[in-house]
């Protein structure tokens, strides 16, 4: 797993990565995942409908 990691920070010495293990290498991924998702588009509705109506429907 931490090569993985050395991987995608592009470390070219293990040492370097091996820094970020005091902060947990599970909140490191953790992090650097949500960093690369990329955005939830958001959601439109048509004009006209009522926002009471929209989140009846759909949940807030």
């Amino acid at each position: 797993m931490l090569a993985e990691v050395q991987a995608i920070l592009r470390h070219a010495n293990i040492q370097t990565t091996s820094r970020y293990l005091s902060v947990g290498v599970e909140e490191l991924f953790d992090k650097l995942t949500e960093h690369y998702s990329p955005p939830k588009p958001q959601t439109h509705f048509p004009t006209g409908y009522a926002a009471a109506d929209i989140e009846a429907v759909f949940g807030a």
